[in-house]
């Protein structure tokens, strides 16, 4: 399943705790969009997705989105 994540009206950390939260959530192959502020530093969800072990792409960098999957158990 896909789901979505708007945090561009939300300063750092939340969005990264928001993120957290939702791929908690997420079932192995799930995808979560994550739509970023200018202020959030996509470094810090590249080493967050490292270290759970999930997949990250920057779908839009110029945009700031961001997908993230799951991987399987």
């Amino acid at each position: 399943m896909e789901y979505q994540l708007d945090t561009r009206e939300y300063r750092c950390p939340l969005p990264l705790l928001m993120t957290k939260n939702a791929v908690n959530t997420l079932a192995p192959n799930d995808v979560l969009t994550v739509w970023l502020a200018t202020e959030s530093d996509i470094e810090d969800f590249r080493l967050f997705c490292e270290a759970q072990q999930l997949f990250i792409d920057f779908e839009d960098q110029a945009q700031r989105i961001l997908k993230i999957k799951k991987k399987c158990e």
